[in-house]
């Protein structure tokens, strides 16, 4: 285990997947010849030749500390965080350009919340992630997503004018993910992947909701392996683009199986 202070955030690994040890049964990072990967890509490598780029810090958020948790999340979300690494408070802040204190602060926040752990004196690392941790989390992000879907529906069938505005937002978000598939840009699909389920849960039970789902969500860390990855990413992005069809048709049985299939991405990965 080697301490990282400053490779934080570059593109995510196109050939990035996920195998299960049948002894430990954990999620590992693995290259395209299903190998653990020995080691990370340079800073700005893609296999589709696009980069990651740091989220600006928008005027909603008061604090350097909120700031720092919204860019590691974004790095969690992308796969920028390895979890077989260990990153100092120190380089983390080296390579955001912020201070130590609410970048610390930022990690401690995670560590509170189970996705990240403390290594003493060390800095701090990704908790690993089980098949049945992923079968456990995702099954309690079910339990919002579909009453959230239910919600839309009924709103959209009791006062359509009302709920353009909500299913005109998801409708960009899983348009933005489709397109990003289809280019082959994971970055891209999974920055929009996130913002649709968090816009999502928003829309349909509330902001409390949405910040529960997107913390499950980021501490369930499972990419395609390239050969397939652009298969199960227009799939998945496709689903979200009927999703909003059928909350708008008031489908909402439909709606409701459609998402809970959604959010089972790697499932889908297992079967191709």
């Amino acid at each position: 285990m080697r301490v990282v202070d400053n490779r934080l955030l570059h593109s995510i690994v196109g050939r990035r997947g996920y195998a299960v040890n049948s002894h430990r049964r954990r999620i590992l990072v693995t290259s395209e010849s299903g190998a653990p990967e020995a080691k990370r890509p340079a800073a700005g490598s893609h296999a589709s030749g696009t980069h990651t780029s740091i989220p600006a810090r928008p005027e909603t958020v008061p604090t350097l500390r909120e700031h720092a948790l919204v860019v590691i999340r974004h790095a969690i979300t992308t796969g920028d965080l390895a979890e077989d690494t260990i990153y100092s408070a120190a380089g983390l802040a080296k390579q955001l350009g912020m201070s130590l204190s609410p970048v610390r602060e930022a990690m401690m926040s995670l560590v509170a919340e189970g996705t990240v752990e403390a290594v003493p004196n060390r800095g701090f690392r990704l908790v690993p992630v089980t098949r049945e941790d992923l079968e456990e989390i995702i099954g309690i992000r079910a339990l919002l997503a579909g009453p959230a879907v239910e919600a839309l529906c009924a709103r959209a069938g009791e006062d359509p004018a009302a709920s353009a505005s909500a299913l005109g937002d998801l409708r960009r978000h899983a348009e933005a993910a489709l397109a990003a598939a289809l280019e082959e840009d994971t970055i891209g699909f999974m920055t929009a992947d996130r913002l649709f389920h968090e816009h999502l849960l928003e829309h349909g039970l509330g902001r409390r909701a949405a910040d529960i789902s997107l913390r499950l969500r980021d501490q369930s860390r499972v990419f395609a392996a390239h050969p397939i990855a652009a298969i199960v990413d227009a799939e998945s992005a496709q689903q979200i683009v009927d999703l909003v069809g059928l909350i708008e048709a008031g489908r909402c049985a439909e709606a409701r199986a459609l998402v809970i299939d959604n959010l089972f991405y790697f499932r889908r990965a297992e079967d191709l």
